[in-house]
């Protein structure tokens, strides 16, 4: 496992290493007080039923009542914290039965159910059981840890559909979200991008603009990486819905989430300036619009933007409520969030050592916010105001999410957080991020899985076109069958 170079080698290791201690028992076993394994079994046996039997009505009743994000407590990360590939069987197996009946009524011409009737069946089911989203957090120069951890999800077909970034996390979020599809690979080769972020001013000019680096400098890294794309025009070519977290650098408002819809003119190589114009490295940035002629002009010339990890790192409220997320896969390299979070336990992972650690953590960071916030009360709207409105901003965000990728804390990391890599450190981040993803591949294929089918479909059906192929696993029953219902009719389905 140690010496693995890419998933495939890696899971067969740590698959042989779960077979010697037991693990493909424990997997076998459907029993475990983790999640309602009766109930799981019982939704199974009843899909797979209704299906093999060609019985369309109940098996539509079925899944448009009983389909569920985290149903039974199947999104546990408890879960897979036992065997290193995956987990019960009887899980993986729901998954699977579920897509295949999904596939099998987007594919099939049921008199049932018409082309309008199955669209809406299909919509409101997105609706109720909700997406998967991406998040890459701030970190510098550590977010090279976020290309790694993007190549290991796109490789396994596994990079969710929405996207968000912040800082450094938005430059990857946005390189991946300017282009097509079969254009991505390209970008997880090292040498196939720009990554000389950094250059730090002669004394005169750190004097006059008020900032440590050259941000023409951040600017030609972004444009090297990053088409000059609006968000409109960028969710239209890659299909993939990004976000951008920005901060205000002055008072009177709130950061903002950029994205296709509620800023679809905005160009995103300025998003991405802004959202790394981390304060008193660089200064902050005026974002730019496509007016209705066409041409860039200045979106709100009066304001500037920084920094989005400073407010709105992890945007998970608004991602909520504009994408219907809810379900996070996170990438955490921010620098002084890792000593906090580091590990490789989930949130809610038992043990006195751990509850104790949370309770530390939780009231230090309580007690810190408190003080801060007491003393921003007193002080006038200033420069200390707004350092501690920053600060307290910073101890008021949740920083991980359902499913958690991180690095490990070390000097070597910190003494890089600045500075330009060389191929051989970029190398080693993407490797450090991949190896990081890993153990979470088969936990994130199995709470995706049933998200990207219903995606699928319903692509499918508003162009009308057939649902583009998903593998061996998902076996296809395409054939009519003559089934009578328990009143004695019969109907051909």
């Amino acid at each position: 496992m140690e010496a693995a170079t890419s998933y495939a080698q890696w899971r067969d290791a740590a698959a042989e290493l779960d077979r010697r201690e037991g693990w493909d028992d424990w997997q076998a076993d459907e029993a475990s007080d983790d999640y309602d394994w009766r109930l799981i079994r019982s939704r199974l046996r009843q899909i797979r039923q209704y299906r093999e039997h060609g019985n369309v009505l109940k098996l539509i009743h079925h899944l448009r009542q009983g389909l569920h994000w985290n149903l039974g407590n199947v999104g546990s990360a408890r879960l897979y914290s036992h065997a290193r590939v995956g987990t019960k069987q009887l899980v993986t197996e729901y998954a699977r039965e579920v897509c295949a009946a999904l596939q099998w009524i987007c594919e099939v011409d049921l008199p049932e159910l018409p082309q309008a009737a199955k669209l809406k069946f299909f919509n409101d089911i997105v609706s109720s059981y909700g997406r998967s989203a991406l998040m890459l957090s701030g970190g510098a120069t550590l977010g090279l840890f976020h290309v790694g951890v993007v190549k290991a999800l796109y490789r396994e077909n596994l990079v969710p559909p929405v996207m968000s970034g912040s800082s450094a996390g938005s430059v990857v979020c946005a390189t991946v979200g300017t282009r097509a599809a079969h254009e991505v690979e390209d970008l997880l080769d090292p040498d196939a991008a720009y990554y000389h972020f950094w250059r730090v001013l002669p004394m005169r000019d750190i004097i006059r603009r008020r900032a440590l680096m050259d941000q023409d400098q951040l600017r030609k890294a972004i444009a090297a990486n990053v088409r000059d794309l609006t968000f409109e025009q960028a969710q239209h070519l890659s299909g993939r819905a990004i976000n951008i977290t920005v901060s205000p650098a002055g008072t009177h408002q709130q950061p903002r989430l950029l994205n296709h819809l509620t800023f679809p003119y905005l160009y995103i190589r300025e998003a991405v300036l802004a959202s790394c114009a981390v304060p008193l490295l660089f200064p902050p940035v005026m974002l730019m619009t496509q007016d209705e002629r066409d041409e860039r002009v200045p979106y709100m010339p009066l304001l500037r933007w920084n920094d989005g990890s400073l407010k709105s790192d992890l945007p998970i409220l608004r991602m909520r409520r504009l994408h219907n997320v809810n379900h996070f896969i996170v990438s955490q390299t921010n620098p002084h969030v890792l000593p906090f979070v580091s590990g490789k336990r989930e949130p809610g992972d038992r043990g006195l050592r751990n509850a104790a650690r949370d309770y530390i953590y939780s009231t230090a960071r309580s007690q810190s916010k408190s003080i801060v916030d007491l003393a921003r009360q007193n002080l006038a709207v200033g420069g200390l105001r707004r350092t501690l409105d920053t600060a307290s901003s910073i101890l008021d965000q949740d920083y991980r999410g359902n499913i958690n990728i991180l690095p490990d804390v070390s000097l070597w990391r910190y003494a890089n957080v600045t500075a330009n890599p060389s191929m051989e450190a970029i190398k080693r981040f993407m490797l450090e991020g991949e190896r990081a993803t890993w153990p979470r591949i088969e936990m994130i294929r199995n709470q995706t899985m049933i998200s990207q089918m219903l995606d699928q479909c319903v692509r499918a059906l508003e162009q009308e076109q057939p649902l583009p192929g998903t593998g061996e696993r998902i076996s296809r029953r395409p054939e009519l069958k003559i089934v009578r219902s328990q009143q004695g009719s019969t109907g051909r389905v």
